[in-house]
């Protein structure tokens, strides 16, 4: 009903203009939805961690611990010489493998973060942004108005694939 309200008008009325942000709240976080940044360990040298991220061309980069465990985040820019662990700064900013698309976005929020770790219990899934949580809202919208599943729709086009 949130995803193609305009069964008829009283319904497309009841459920309103912002449909797409009420539609975060039962949309769940799935797999396909996650980014995978650069990943380095806390034990990695710094430069190690600095390498990896130019190769990805990428700005940062998570830190997990030696069980996949998210210890936080790193930055290609970190000054300083050692391994990680020294230099890793805490991310608040996550949510479990079961939350929605809302608790991503409220938790985004929360913490002022361009992104959101997603955990399964203590282990490290992947990242959603707000481009991937953006694309994620778009992707269920479109495979309820073509009753397709979510991973069929081409998100270029917002419409499935064929």
């Amino acid at each position: 009903m949130l995803g193609a309200p305009a069964v008829d008008d009283f319904v497309a009325e009841f459920v309103g203009a912002d449909r797409g942000v009420r539609r975060l709240a039962v949309t769940p976080v799935q797999p396909l939805h996650l980014e995978q940044p650069p990943v380095v360990h806390v034990s990695d040298s710094l430069e190690r961690a600095r390498s990896v991220m130019q190769q990805a061309d990428a700005r940062w980069a998570v830190v997990l611990d030696e069980h996949d465990h998210l210890r936080g985040w790193v930055g290609r820019d970190t000054a300083g010489e050692g391994d990680v662990s020294a230099h890793a700064v805490r991310m608040d900013a996550w949510v479990p493998a079961d939350a929605s698309l809302r608790d991503a976005l409220s938790t985004m929020l929360q913490w002022d973060a361009g992104w959101v770790a997603v955990l399964d219990g203590d282990r490290y899934l992947g990242v959603l942004t707000p481009a991937t949580l953006h694309v994620a809202l778009r992707r269920s919208v479109a495979a309820d108005e073509e009753r397709v599943e979510p991973e069929e729709v081409n998100v270029s086009s917002a419409g499935p694939l064929r």
